[in-house]
C-alpha cells in the first residue's frame, strides 16, 4: 500500500508539473495570426516607436518585433529605426538598428540569428533578406518593406516578407 501511496504522489508532482510548465512560442502565434486571417499582412508598413509588429516569410521562422525608437527623415535619409526581435527561434531580446546611413538591410542567417547589413550583403545574399528600411523611394518616414519591393534584390532572388501590426 505503501508504494501505490508514494507512486501516486510522484503521478501527481508530474502531473502538476507538466500542467503548470509554460511554453511561450510567439513564433506559433505569428503564423497563426497570417494564416487564420486575424492580421491583414502587408509587404510594405509604417513602424512606429512602442508598437509591436510580426513578420513572415515562407520557409523562414516568424519574428515579432517591437519598435524602441525611431528619429530622422526619409527625405534627407537619416533614418535610424531600432527594433527588438522577440522569440525568433529561442534567441530573445535581440536589438537591431537600420539606418539609411549604413545597415538598411535586416538578413536571417543560417543558424537562425538575424544581422543588420549593408547594401554589398544584402544584394549578394538577396534569398535571406527578411527587411528592408525603405529610403530612395519611401513617402513616408520609417517604412519597413519586404525584398521583394527593391528591384535589386527582387531580381537576386528575395522572398517575400508580410507584415503586420501585432495586435
Amino acid at each position: 500500500m505503501k508504494k501505490i501511496f508514494n507512486l501516486a504522489v510522484i503521478f501527481a508532482a508530474l502531473t502538476a508539473a507538466f500542467a503548470f510548465a509554460s511554453c511561450d512560442d510567439n513564433e506559433d502565434d505569428v503564423i497563426d495570426d497570417f494564416e487564420n486571417g486575424k492580421v491583414d499582412p502587408v509587404s510594405e508598413l509604417q513602424v512606429v516607436a512602442g508598437k509591436k509588429y510580426q513578420a513572415y516569410q515562407e520557409g523562414n521562422a516568424a519574428f515579432t518585433f517591437v519598435v524602441e525608437s525611431t528619429a530622422g527623415h526619409y527625405a534627407d535619409k537619416s533614418q535610424v529605426v531600432v527594433f527588438q526581435i522577440e522569440n525568433a527561434e529561442g534567441k530573445k531580446d535581440v536589438e537591431f538598428t537600420l539606418s539609411d546611413a549604413g545597415s538598411s538591410y535586416l538578413m536571417r542567417n543560417a543558424d537562425g540569428s538575424y544581422e543588420a547589413v549593408g547594401k554589398t550583403i544584402a544584394d549578394a545574399n538577396a534569398d535571406k533578406v527578411v527587411m528592408v528600411l525603405a529610403c530612395a523611394n519611401s513617402k513616408a518616414d520609417y517604412t519597413i518593406t519586404s525584398g521583394t519591393i527593391n528591384t535589386t534584390l527582387a531580381a537576386n532572388g528575395a522572398k517575400e516578407t508580410k507584415f503586420a501590426e501585432k495586435k
